[in-house]
């Protein structure tokens, strides 16, 4: 691969991963995790300083019907927030929506599922980053599933317990390529094995390997992208040396010059529909806008520059957190008239 250039000051790395493996009692367990790593400044997030390093961490579990993928348990770990409760935030803390997740539990990850997550997650009801990892999860798992009962019907064999048959792994990655763009990438990579077996090598297990790469450059006054290249490669333990990276760029054109928030998702979306071979390629992509609100955050010295010459004018037209990303409702901290807006962070909608 003639790989494009993404250059400039790290800034941030969003991680995101979706393991699938088998239970004792013959069901499944779905494990997604997020993790936002910023590598550049501070942030004035709501009462406190954030500091660089680990902004999120935040996991979820399930256990899943095999055939239906039914979700029997739903279990959501958060050990990294932005918001801690504290009185500054009247007690009120990023975790408070996690419990609406579990009223999810008994469904099952089909066409539908997305819908219903949205409804019962989206917004000012839940948080972004759980959502997006959710939705991540309804994609990956009957994905894992195609690709394992293709496989059982072809070989016969099975897992053994908890031995990881898929994974799905995206990063999302931010630079400060000057002062007017911000080139970002993200790399999806979804692996597939075959069950262990004594008499083979590490090599032989692999069942599948499929990556999609994506480099863009954004501007960073207009959101639009002013550069896309999609890369895709699919290898299998016989393809491995021959297999081949392709250009995909081709099929997305249209996204360029259009500002990625908001709107991105639903051009995606159309653009993709339902034909099979832009499935991966589409679920990177739906990784990239919410990925890249994560970086503006790490571009913090125009936005601190806007608030000094606007004090220095009077303190008229300050600049909005809108310009991070911040937008009313976009969370349940973030709501109108929610604790953040109450402790004076200017959010405008």
């Amino acid at each position: 691969m003639s790989t494009p250039l993404v250059q400039g000051l790290p800034l941030h790395t969003r991680s995101l991963t979706v393991s699938v493996r088998p239970l004792a009692d013959g069901r499944w367990m779905a494990r997604g995790d997020v993790i936002d790593l910023r590598k550049n400044g501070f942030v004035p997030s709501s009462y406190d300083v954030q500091p660089s390093g680990i902004i999120h961490s935040m996991n979820i579990e399930l256990d899943l019907d095999p055939e239906s993928l039914r979700m029997e348990t739903i279990r959501v770990e958060q050990p990294f927030v932005a918001v801690e409760p504290s009185v500054a935030s009247r007690g009120e803390c990023c975790r408070d929506p996690a419990p609406r997740l579990l009223d999810l539990t008994g469904e099952c990850l089909d066409d539908e599922f997305a819908k219903k997550l949205s409804t019962n997650f989206g917004g000012p009801l839940g948080c972004s980053h759980l959502l997006t990892l959710f939705q991540l999860m309804s994609s990956a798992v009957p994905h894992a599933a195609q690709i394992e009962r293709a496989r059982i019907a072809r070989e016969g064999t099975q897992h053994a317990k908890d031995d990881r048959f898929f994974r799905r792994s995206v990063f999302v990655d931010g630079f400060e390529a000057s002062d007017e763009i911000t080139d970002v990438s993200v790399q999806l990579a979804d692996t597939a094995t075959r069950p262990f077996s004594p008499e083979s090598n590490s090599f032989a297990r692999l069942e599948l390997s499929h990556e999609v790469k994506t480099f863009a450059s954004v501007g960073r006054k207009t959101f639009g992208l002013d550069r896309l290249d999609i890369r895709e490669r699919i290898r299998t333990a016989e393809t491995l040396i021959d297999a081949e990276w392709v250009d995909r760029s081709e099929s997305f054109t249209s996204l360029k010059e259009k500002p990625i928030v908001p709107g991105l998702a639903g051009r995606v979306f159309k653009l993709a529909g339902d034909t099979p071979d832009l499935q991966v390629i589409k679920d990177n992509l739906l990784m990239f806008a919410p990925g890249y609100l994560q970086v503006i955050a790490a571009q913090m010295e125009p936005y601190f520059a806007d608030q000094i010459r606007a004090a220095r004018e009077g303190g008229k037209e300050m600049p909005s957190s809108n310009s991070l990303g911040g937008n009313t409702g976009a969370c349940y901290m973030w709501r109108e008239n929610g604790p953040i807006e109450k402790m004076g962070m200017r959010v405008t909608k």
